[in-house]
Formats: C-alpha cells, structure tokens, sequence
C-alpha cells in the first residue's frame, strides 16, 4: 500500500475510490502508537475498496484523539 501526502503517485495512474478514515484515543499528548493503528485503520479501510494507494493524506490530533484521513485509488 503507498501512502503519500500529495494527489499522485509518480509514474502511476489512479482511479479514485473513495474517503478512508482512520481514528483512535490518543492516551498521552504525543502517542506514536495511536496514530500507527490510525493510519492502520485507515489501511484496511482503503484495503475493503481495493486500493493500492492513499493519497492526500491528513493528520489531525487532539489531546485526546488521532485522526488520519485520505483518498483511496487503486492503479489502472
């Protein structure tokens, strides 16, 4: 699975499936391990639509939540 933060993926060609979101509680300010099973989260649900990729990819934190968000697309 390519995770980028930009709307490409170099040398590749997208179709778009959709929003995937990823959340978890965030137990200290700064807890990496949240936000890997955010991004994890956000995997599988990209995973469920059949993507290859996710693209635009977004971080969001609170104090007490992570939040990740991007676009599925899957190569043609």
């Amino acid at each position: 699975m390519f995770l980028v933060n930009t709307d490409h993926v170099p040398g590749k060609t997208l179709e778009m499936l959709g929003f995937v979101s990823g959340s978890r509680f965030v137990v200290t300010i700064i807890d990496n391990r949240a936000i890997e099973r955010a991004i994890q989260n956000m995997v599988e649900n990209a995973e469920k639509l059949g993507a290859d990729a996710i693209v635009n990819i977004r971080y969001t934190s609170a104090t007490n939540h992570a939040f990740v968000s991007g676009t599925a697309a899957k190569f043609v």
